[in-house]
């Protein structure tokens, strides 16, 4: 059955080395799942390679609020809450990255799963997952878009 289809978008500067970029955090009522998004850097292009990684957290640290954008004309608000720009990171949980991924900065990447086999949320109040590079020397503002479903 098709679900209630949001976006959410976000922006960083990503001068350290780890700091979150978005984040989607869930509910004791819903089991949001991620199905596609795109990553992108907004200033002068450069060779250098960002690590980017979605992973499981337990809480959503502190961040701008993000309200998720219905995708269809008649979608209710989400239930899910996102934020974006994070000035205290989440408690991400160890040895749970759903996805990994070298980029070039050069170029705007989008990911696209299957609606049905994406990266699913626990049903679980304050969990969620959080978009975060690594690097060695970038500071660069990264943008991301992502769509997922509840």
């Amino acid at each position: 059955m098709r679900g209630r289809r949001y976006a959410i978008n976000g922006d960083q500067n990503i001068a350290s080395g780890t700091v979150s970029l978005l984040g989607l955090t869930s509910t004791s009522a819903i089991e949001p799942c991620l199905y596609t998004w795109s990553i992108g850097v907004e200033d002068a292009p450069a060779d250098a390679s960002i690590v980017w990684y979605w992973q499981r957290y337990t809480a959503a640290g502190t961040a701008t609020a993000v309200t998720p954008a219905p995708l269809g004309p008649t979608t209710t608000a989400a239930t899910a809450s996102a934020g974006k720009n994070h000035t205290a990171e989440p408690t991400y949980t160890s040895n749970t990255i759903l996805w990994r991924m070298a980029l070039n900065q050069r170029a705007t990447h989008t990911i696209i799963f299957d609606p049905e086999g994406g990266l699913c949320l626990p049903a679980t109040s304050s969990n969620g997952v959080g978009l975060y590079p690594t690097h060695a020397s970038s500071t660069v503002n990264c943008s991301a878009t992502a769509h997922y479903m509840e």
